[in-house]
């Protein structure tokens, strides 16, 4: 006996809106079948947004996820879908290994800049914490007084 899944059941399951279940299936990503006033989804489909939320979370397209998709309908223990996969891996991680490198450096000079902000404060003879504390205190008030635009 299949199982079949409501939007609202899937976007529940998966945290997500119903919205964005009807914009994959308007992109061919997903496919429901109309039973009255609802649309329900079998297991597959269930397991192609698995899929689906999976590459967006590791910032895999969604045409790439398309694409795997059509592969593993055509054939799911096809070599050509798993080097597919394989490349798709790869190329991601080699952008978030890029990304990593210069998220690494963009900290490193931001700590600098943090030693020289606190080098400077000593020398301005002030408790640096209490009076950052109380900098932040005057942003807040300062937003808060600003009229919503």
């Amino acid at each position: 006996m299949t199982t079949y899944y409501t939007a609202a059941d899937l976007s529940e399951e998966f945290s997500i809106t119903r919205r964005a279940i009807r914009f994959y299936e308007t992109k061919g990503l997903l496919q429901s079948e109309r039973r009255g006033r609802f649309m329900y989804y079998d297991y597959r489909q269930r397991a192609r947004l698995i899929i689906i939320l999976r590459s967006k979370r590791l910032g895999i397209s969604l045409e790439s996820a398309k694409h795997y998709l059509a592969l593993y309908d055509d054939k799911p223990d096809s070599a050509t879908r798993m080097l597919y996969m394989l490349h798709q891996s790869r190329s991601r991680l080699s952008e978030l290994r890029e990304q990593q490198i210069a998220l690494q450096e963009n900290i490193a000079e931001l700590e600098n800049l943090e030693k020289i902000a606190m080098t400077d404060l000593m020398a301005c003879d002030l408790n640096v914490e209490s009076s950052y504390e109380e900098y932040l205190n005057e942003l807040t008030e300062v937003a808060a007084e600003e009229p919503i635009k």
